[in-house]
């Protein structure tokens, strides 16, 4: 089978029509049906429905097309990635919560970048759940992640090395209106518009209680979106959709232009740890150079 089978079959679908993907594939119309008939042939199911006036897919192709796009970008992922290790040596790899990955990464990165312009760290960005599993079965070099208050994720495991960079609060927050006044009175007989997190994601279950219990025990309580995403919280908190806590350093700059009003003091919220794990018998030898710099002189929080 020849990668240039999948690419063909993948133009058929973008143009059409097979002179128009021959034409994209710079081959003629009778050698371009001859590899999509190669390729049906290697995988012994027929992809092209030829009953059909119009180009149409069989049922097998519409379910594996998917998968053949992500098997494809995978490959050329991980020719990339050998090549630049050949080049450059291998790297360390980071993996880290989508929450973290819009808030503190960014400053952690340049100061690697400041401090280490040389070694090469690849970032991946996943669930905290995922990040945990990836980083517990050796395929990341360092964990970061947020973790409650006296709720370390690895306590006291041999050969699992951790550092605190600092803490987060979670802050009850909503749109502003001209003045700069909550949006929402806490103080009217109305119902709440509420913005929440999942309840089986991380920062579902940090503000369960007793912030979340608290809330519905004192004011009628109106839902209007579940999710697991903070940057979709902070989209529909902006557009004025109700309340949601958010960590700090993702709407700093909200609070200091008035998009968003603080409702700390009279909701409150959990506060997080911000910290780095490694598994000290394990990983890059480049990540020796980003976890020094971790505990030497990471960036604030």
């Amino acid at each position: 089978m020849k990668i240039e089978w999948i690419e063909d079959f993948l133009a058929l679908i973008e143009a059409g029509t097979f002179s128009q993907a021959a034409e994209m594939r710079h081959v003629t119309q009778p050698a371009f049906s001859r590899r999509i008939r190669q390729l049906e042939e290697w995988l012994g199911v027929e992809l092209i429905d030829r009953h059909s006036p119009r180009l149409a897919l069989t049922p097998h192709a519409r379910t594996y097309e998917p998968s053949m796009r992500d098997w494809l970008a995978r490959l050329y992922a991980m020719r990339s990635r050998l090549r630049a290790d050949a080049k450059h040596g291998p790297r360390a790899i980071l993996t880290t919560q989508h929450t973290l990955t819009v808030s503190y990464l960014p400053r952690l990165l340049r100061h690697f970048r400041v401090h280490a312009p040389q070694a090469r760290l690849q970032v991946q960005s996943s669930d905290r759940s995922d990040c945990i599993r990836d980083f517990q079965h050796g395929e990341a070099d360092l964990l970061l992640c947020s973790e409650r208050e006296g709720q370390p994720l690895f306590p006291d495991r041999e050969g699992i090395e951790r550092v605190t960079l600092g803490s987060e609060q979670l802050i009850p927050v909503c749109a502003g209106d001209r003045l700069g006044q909550p949006l929402f009175d806490l103080e009217s007989d109305s119902a709440l518009p509420l913005i929440g997190y999942s309840p089986d994601s991380f920062l579902g279950e940090a503000l369960a209680s007793p912030y979340l219990l608290n809330l519905q025990r004192h004011y009628d309580i109106e839902i209007v979106c579940e999710t697991a995403f903070t940057i979709g919280i902070r989209e529909l908190a902006l557009a004025g959709l109700g309340i949601g806590w958010l960590p700090h350093g993702l709407i700093e700059g909200d609070l200091e232009s008035g998009k968003l009003v603080s409702l700390l003091e009279r909701l409150g919220g959990p506060m997080l740890i911000v910290a780095c794990y490694r598994q000290a018998a394990r990983g890059a030898a480049t990540a020796d150079q980003f976890w020094q710099l971790i505990n030497e002189r990471p960036p604030a929080i």
